[in-house]
């Protein structure tokens, strides 16, 4: 894996916990944790794919990204509290340099006089101090050190959480401009105007190593990056021998060179519905014939296979969707409904994945579609 997709639903555990699970099979946990959030670290966060862990280096490779943080407002650009917001940026700068904290955490130590105001998140109104924090995560100025008990960032300057990552400064936009991110909306939209560029061709490589069989908008899509210097990179990578060209029932595809084909696959696994096998959902359903969405944010009386879906891999076949929640006060693994593809039933290997799951999470009962089993 190159990456690890971070998300807050914990319906079954926190998403970022179950990639690992489907390829080592049980492992602590707190293992993770450590080789996540102390030195030396496997994984730091950015926005990635969405949010994600990548390795440390992998960060040298979104200079744009980075720079052009100001394309977005988080408020710096605000004509009334534009320059308060600014100053708050700064203080918050300042505190970090006493350590790491969260959003809340700096809320105690800064001041500003921001009106705070309904952004119309869905519900969610972050405050300004937590913008101001997400505005300097993105342009790299800050990172963050772990997630505490309530999975709020814990931010922190990028000399304390790695000695690998980037330091840049901050700024509002280019050299030739530098206040461009604050006087032009317009032309802050506008991509590449800091003329840095992201390193399509390395991120292109993690990628083609990472997904084995891909098109080109699998490998676009794995660092989430634009179609035309994706494909200038395939070009490259296929002059190097690192790709070859390769045909998957009459799709033009590319293949990792170092990509092993078995001549079987034994995999079982659940995977989790942020998995990088299945998080770009054409890819799944190009090599794998599986239409799957997760449901959580469709309206119940629309949802076909439940809330929070997971996939069953068995062998190299994507044979069902399984409803899954880890009930934490009745301290039992609920597979609400399962939905098997057709001419694909294979109650005996999906029952003993679940039973591993469940021991592995701690739960001490399960119920499949309402009949209770043992998890021994």
């Amino acid at each position: 894996m190159g990456l690890v997709q971070i998300d807050s639903v914990a319906r079954v555990v926190r998403s970022h916990y179950l990639p690992f699970f489907s390829r080592l099979g049980p492992y602590p946990r707190p293992t993770l944790d450590r080789l996540l959030h102390e030195d030396p670290r496997m994984g730091v966060e950015y926005w990635a794919h969405a949010a994600a862990y990548v390795p440390p280096e992998t960060l040298h490779h979104f200079e744009r990204t980075r720079t052009e943080w100001w394309r977005g407002d988080f408020g710096q650009r605000h004509p009334e509290t534009g320059p308060a917001f600014r100053a708050l940026q700064r203080s918050l700068l300042e505190a970090l340099e006493s350590g790491p904290m969260s959003a809340r955490a700096a809320a105690e130590v800064v001041d500003h006089g921001i009106t705070e105001r309904n952004r119309g998140h869905w519900g969610w109104n972050p405050s300004q101090v937590k913008l101001a924090l997400e505005s300097l995560f993105a342009a790299g100025v800050i990172s963050s050190a772990a997630r505490n008990d309530h999975f709020e960032r814990i931010y922190a300057l990028p000399r304390d959480v790695s000695p690998v990552l980037p330091q840049p400064t901050l700024t509002y936009g280019t050299a030739d401009d530098p206040r461009l991110g604050i006087d032009s909306a317009d032309a802050a939209r506008v991509r590449g105007v800091s003329g840095t560029t992201n390193n399509v061709l390395e991120l292109t490589r993690v990628a083609a190593r990472a997904l084995g069989i891909a098109r080109a908008d699998c490998l676009a899509d794995y660092f989430r990056q634009q179609r035309r210097p994706t494909e200038e990179a395939i070009s490259a990578l296929l002059d190097a021998g690192e790709l070859s060209e390769v045909d998957v029932e009459g799709t033009r595809a590319f293949k990792w060179h170092a990509a092993r084909a078995p001549r079987q696959v034994s995999a079982r696994a659940l995977l989790a519905p942020f998995d990088p096998l299945v998080f770009h959902r054409p890819r799944i359903e190009w090599l794998f014939d599986f239409h799957y969405r997760i449901e959580i944010y469709t309206p119940a009386a629309r949802r076909v296979h439940g809330y929070y879906v997971l996939p069953f891999l068995l062998g190299d076949r994507l044979v069902a969707r399984v409803d899954l929640h880890r009930d934490a006060r009745a301290k039992t693994l609920r597979a609400h409904r399962i939905t098997w593809e057709p001419g694909e039933e294979h109650w005996d290997e999906l029952i003993a994945e679940l039973r591993l799951m469940g021991n592995w999470l701690g739960a001490q009962a399960l119920d499949v579609e309402g009949t209770h089993l043992p998890l021994s």
